[in-house]
């Protein structure tokens, strides 16, 4: 597939006219080549660094050569002044970069590539959506009639797409991508033609069903499964959007558990050039350490069982990989989690069919393949979700190439590129 060059040139007359800062120092530490690599820079490093801050002016950065390094700035508590700058960067094994941080006027601001995006429309596919940064599903809401588009929130970067049904169902599911552009805000509509079928950008590849889906949510206890659903409040929230990541929170109250009333909140980070996306999850009113299950759906599987390994001394790992996409070609989906956050791994019980088939509202949670790890009242529990579809490259075809490739992304996430100020 042709891929976007995502380096923008600049102007040495552009430059000379920005305050250069100090520089900054980004260090690949691990012996492996590196790809978009994330990096996060938080406002008091920058600070550090440049003094200041100029009011109504805009980081740019760039390498030794003067070329931009795609990036964004993100106001994540929302009090209107950005917290981090965020940017993905290549690196080879061992490389060290050296940065500059230059501030320039908004109307200067380089236009980069849009390589992440988060969607929820509100309206009707006769009227059609309108994208909103909040919004409440009612509670009780079986997503008929259609109130949102595509039936969720979406998001999606340059690789692949998701989306949690924004109603009791409150299940993970997956959109396969062929090309990078950003596809979320058109899907659903009435213009667009039936996500179930293939087209130009992709398609819906994955059957949920009963299940939890594509890394969806539900507490272990008892022997039981409780799905994140139907609860007494769901709300969406938008953090921030922009072309190196995305983040944005699913809050839930009144998640009824085994007679005690829950609440939970599910932080969401997609970023560009990545099979997955982070999960970090906090649950309320916990009297004790319980368990997070996090599931992938089995129902499609035809011949290949749900597998485990460890991804290095630092992550474990579930998966599938089999015939088991819509399009009926190999889909490979994991769940890495931190090796000490494990509980343990299990199978949903089998429903009948008529439950299977039976009302969305409150349904009980089978054909899951699910791993479960430990969480305690008010603390975060983080997992990250991959995705990986035959069609966008033929290499997913071989499980060998999908385990390698959670390997791989074990490693960088327990040595992030390492920023200092020289």
């Amino acid at each position: 597939m042709k891929r976007y060059s995502f380096v923008i040139a600049v102007l040495a007359s552009f430059l000379s006219a920005c305050t250069s800062s100090p520089v900054l120092q980004l260090k690949n530490n691990t012996a492996k080549a590196r790809k978009d690599a994330p990096v996060v820079i938080s406002r008091v490093e920058i600070q550090k660094l440049t003094g200041e801050i100029p009011n109504e002016k805009f980081p740019v950065v760039t390498d030794e050569k003067g070329t931009v390094i795609p990036s964004q700035i993100d106001d994540l508590d929302r009090d209107g002044k950005w917290d981090e700058l965020a940017l993905v960067c290549d690196f080879e094994a061992k490389e060290v970069k050296k940065l500059n941080v230059n501030f320039v006027s908004y109307d200067k601001i380089p236009e980069y590539t849009v390589r992440t995006n988060v969607r929820l429309g509100v309206g009707s596919i006769e009227g059609g959506f309108e994208g909103v940064d909040h919004a409440v599903s009612p509670k009780g809401f079986t997503g008929v009639p259609i109130s949102y588009q595509a039936e969720s929130v979406s998001w999606e970067n340059d690789l692949m797409g998701f989306r949690d049904y924004f109603d009791c169902r409150n299940a993970k599911d997956l959109f396969g991508k062929l090309q990078p552009e950003m596809i979320m805000d058109n899907i659903g509509t009435k213009e667009s033609t039936s996500y179930h079928e293939l087209s130009s950008w992709g398609m819906d590849i994955l059957h949920v069903g009963p299940s939890l889906g594509a890394g969806g949510l539900a507490l272990f206890h008892q022997d039981s499964l409780y799905r994140l659903g139907s609860t007494d409040k769901f709300e969406f929230q938008l953090v921030t959007k922009g072309p190196v990541r995305s983040v944005f929170e699913l809050n839930y109250g009144g998640w009824n558990v085994d007679g005690k009333s829950l609440s939970a909140q599910e932080k969401i980070t997609v970023w560009a050039g990545k099979y997955w996306f982070q999960s970090d999850v906090t649950v309320g009113g916990l009297d004790e350490e319980s368990e997070l299950a996090v599931g992938i759906v089995t129902s499609y599987l035809k011949e290949k069982k749900p597998f485990s390994f460890t991804a290095n001394n630092q992550f474990e790992a579930i998966a599938t990989h089999d015939i088991q996409s819509m399009n009926n070609d190999c889909l490979a989906m994991g769940v890495l989690f931190p090796s000490d956050s494990k509980v343990r791994i299990g199978d949903a019980p089998v429903l009948s069919e008529e439950v299977s088939n039976g009302s969305r509202w409150n349904q009980p949670v089978g054909l899951t393949h699910f791993v479960t790890q430990k969480i305690n009242n008010n603390k975060s529990a983080t997992h990250y979700f991959f995705a990986a579809w035959e069609l966008e490259n033929k290499k997913w075809a071989e499980q060998e190439n999908f385990k390698n490739l959670m390997k791989s992304q074990a490693d960088e996430l327990s040595s992030p590129v390492v920023v200092s100020i020289k």
